[in-house]
């Protein structure tokens, strides 16, 4: 008995930690583009100005990513990666003004980086450009938790439903995933990454922090995107509250992809037995129907107040894409 009250005492006197919750690394792309044309500042670690390392450090750390103050510093970090097997998130360095690593940036896909560029600020430049940044380029570091090769998740087997769609849309770095390589396909899709998603397809600028809904505020990671959305009309600024963190509703997509994707109403007769015409997302359930991007259930339902999953929303997404 003795000995149960000391090891039970001994359990109660360790020091407990808080673990953060795994992040969602579709943030990246709209968290680094909602600062460009913050200006350079030597030393700068804020919106008001950024130096190279301050930019990547400060974005990071809304990855729990915790980098090195300095650029030589975060040149040790992670891991070291080819520039042919490059992801989303690693680290690029260069060496310009003097001998070894003087330059770092976020890698985005495609041969670009975003990084605070000591003459023009935060902007997106090519990897590979001949006359400055492709002769300077040293290497990169993957400082993001990748655990899979790109376009798998360990909780996305080959025998899943919606496994093709996945895989081509993170092949393309279009839904990245969490880290550690989980997709998670069975948690809701917020309406925030349904925001930061669409306006990356769309390539909309995403640097307006200015605050629209009393609850996306100018820090808030999809801020930008959001306000894309809102100046090309995707999105209504009617409501003061854009319930970022809530769950997309099938509606909500019908809404969102007929104006984001153009879709057009067609010649097929579609009928859904929960849908009145006289209801005010009638038109909209309509033309994403048309286009074969979502139906109803097999009792002619549509259910457009029901929530939508991360592996629903990549099937969606893959096929707007892909309409002709």
């Amino acid at each position: 008995m003795k000995r149960m009250l000391l090891i039970t005492s001994f359990l109660l006197s360790l020091p407990t930690f808080a673990f953060a919750s795994e992040q969602n690394y579709n943030k990246l792309l709209p968290l680094t583009k909602k600062y460009i044309g913050v200006p350079y500042q030597f030393g700068g670690s804020s919106e008001k100005g950024f130096d190279c390392s301050g930019f990547t450090r400060y974005v990071m750390e809304e990855l729990d990513v915790e980098l090195a103050r300095s650029t030589a510093g975060q040149y040790k970090q992670g891991k070291a990666v080819k520039k042919s097997e490059l992801r989303v998130g690693d680290l690029v360095f260069f060496e310009t003004y003097k001998k070894g690593p003087s330059h770092t940036g976020i890698y985005i896909g495609n041969d670009r980086f975003i990084h605070a560029d000591s003459s023009k600020g935060v902007l997106i430049s090519n990897l590979n450009d001949p006359y400055y940044w492709g002769p300077r380029y040293i290497g990169a570091r993957r400082v993001l938790a990748y655990e899979k090769k790109l376009g798998e998740f360990h909780d996305v087997s080959d025998q899943f439903w919606a496994e093709k769609e996945i895989e081509s849309l993170a092949k393309e770095e279009k839904m990245i995933g969490y880290e550690k390589s989980y997709f998670k396909p069975d948690e809701a899709m917020t309406r925030a990454e349904a925001a930061g998603m669409l306006a990356e397809y769309l390539n909309l600028k995403m640097n307006d922090r200015k605050q629209t809904f009393k609850d996306v505020p100018s820090d808030h990671w999809a801020v930008g995107a959001i306000n894309a959305l809102v100046k090309e009309e995707i999105i209504s600024a009617d409501d003061d509250m854009y319930r970022p963190d809530e769950a997309l509703t099938r509606e909500e997509v019908a809404v969102l992809f007929t104006r984001a994707f153009q879709l057009k109403r067609g010649d097929r007769e579609i009928t859904f037995t929960d849908i009145d015409p006289q209801y005010w997302a009638y038109d909209f359930i309509h033309r994403l129907a048309d286009a074969g991007i979502a139906a109803g259930d097999e009792n002619g339902h549509f259910r457009p107040k029901e929530t939508v999953t991360r592996a629903q929303f990549a099937v969606f997404f893959y096929r707007a894409m892909n309409v002709k």
